[in-house]
């Protein structure tokens, strides 16, 4: 699609839209109570209704029409303090339906599967080869295929989302990745050929940035109130990643590349990154950069580390820090002013509610922060940035394979009338 996409259903990008007229509408306001429901859990039929702007009357259908498909359920009966009859609250359902969340990696994808309801079914890590094979996404439509076998007998897998290290075409169907060396490979269309060889050719097929999914997942988990607000999202293994997130959704931009604020410029001596930059964020803070810096390996042997041991590697950089080595703690503050400079360009630019800082920069967060602080001194002192928050998660890696799973959830929740269907 073309133009600016602000909190597009995560997903669900075919390019077109189902349906038309008075089933669109239905479809909108049906997607409002699961949004509604997702986003505010168990709630009664008045507040979500108020919630979603629908009359009671109109509520009372579209709830039996998500009863029917098990995409709600109705609570046991609650009395309120002063009220009159009691009410019954309703909350998501899903558990016939099932999706999928693929994370790909240069040899290997990790894959969870869970119900649309949120149930975890299981969880496989795969090994894979997609850089020594002439065509990847057959590699990975088979990959996928083969976890076919983990859906339950009487469910019904729904909606899969792929994360991958590269960039997505607006159309969410091709990637563009360094990492796996592709260059437009025509991974949702191979998937779903495979899906639909396998009996499955209605499955919903996503593709999203590994960190958009990372940043999705971190939104949602560390927000109270994700669906109302603008974060910023910056992580990763050993490399610096971001995304932004708005009212709970990924913000893609244009051209599905929105939210690259690792690459903000922030020193003009920096080293040259791997997207061609000298000085880009991801340059000055990338793992390997950091241990070259603090002088614990060569440039030639802190490569080689990130690669076959980045756990190891962050680790060197965190215990250098705790044991007060000078070198470790001047190339952390070195570090941490950078990522204040960028910190500083997002609040300026896009004024967040929250920064999360996860993966390694999470890890390190505490030795980063002094420096990122006195980078924001100046600009958190102003009305409108003063309300901003800093958090900081505690996963080792970017959640990205949770964030697949969500997204693919979200899926479903877009588009019930596409993706499930009465079951009584």
């Amino acid at each position: 699609m073309a133009g600016i996409r602000m909190a597009e259903p995560t997903g669900v990008r075919d390019g077109f839209a189902r349906g038309g007229g008075s089933g669109e509408l239905r479809q909108s306001n049906l997607t409002a109570i699961l949004r509604y429901l997702r986003d505010h859990g168990p709630s009664s039929r008045h507040d979500t209704a108020r919630g979603c702007g629908l009359g009671v009357s109109t509520m009372t259908d579209l709830v039996g029409d998500l009863r029917s498909r098990r995409l709600v359920v109705e609570l046991d009966p609650i009395r309120r303090p002063g009220a009159g009859r009691p009410t019954r609250p309703i909350a998501l359902d899903g558990e016939p339906w099932a999706v999928m969340g693929v994370h790909v990696e240069v040899d290997r994808i990790h894959v969870k599967g869970t119900t649309v309801g949120g149930t975890d079914l299981w969880q496989e890590t795969a090994t894979a080869s997609f850089t020594d094979h002439h065509d990847g996404a057959e590699v990975l439509a088979r990959l996928v295929v083969d976890q076919l076998a983990h859906v339950g007998e009487g469910l019904q897998l729904v909606a899969v989302e792929i994360a991958v290290p590269g960039y997505v075409t607006p159309d969410g169907m091709a990637v563009t990745s360094r990492a796996l060396g592709w260059d437009g490979a025509g991974v949702g269309k191979a998937v779903r050929a495979a899906l639909s060889d396998a009996g499955l050719p209605d499955v919903s097929v996503g593709l999203s940035s590994d960190f958009h999914l990372a940043g999705l997942y971190a939104a949602r988990a560390q927000l109270s109130d994700a669906s109302s607000t603008v974060v910023a999202y910056f992580g990763g293994v050993t490399e610096m990643g971001s995304a932004l997130v708005v009212n709970g959704e990924i913000f893609r931009g244009a051209g599905g590349g929105a939210g690259d604020l690792a690459h903000l410029h922030v020193q003009a001596d920096g080293a040259e990154c791997w997207c061609g930059r000298h000085g880009c964020l991801n340059s000055v803070v990338r793992v390997q950069e950091l241990l070259a810096h603090a002088g614990l390996r060569t440039p030639e042997e802190a490569a080689e580390l990130v690669v076959t041991d980045p756990e190891g590697a962050v680790k060197l950089l965190a215990d250098g820090a705790a044991a007060g080595d000078e070198a470790v703690c001047r190339a952390l503050d070195r570090a941490g002013t950078a990522l204040g400079r960028a910190v500083d360009d997002v609040l300026g630019s896009v004024n967040p509610h929250a920064v999360i800082l996860g993966g390694y920069v999470g890890h390190l967060a505490s030795y980063l922060m002094p420096a990122l602080d006195r980078q924001l001194r100046a600009r958190v002192h102003e009305g409108p940035y003063a309300g901003t928050r800093i958090l900081v998660t505690e996963e080792e890696a970017p959640p990205v394979t949770e964030g697949a799973v969500l997204a693919a959830r979200d899926a479903c929740l877009y588009d019930p009338l596409g993706l499930t269907t009465p079951l009584r």
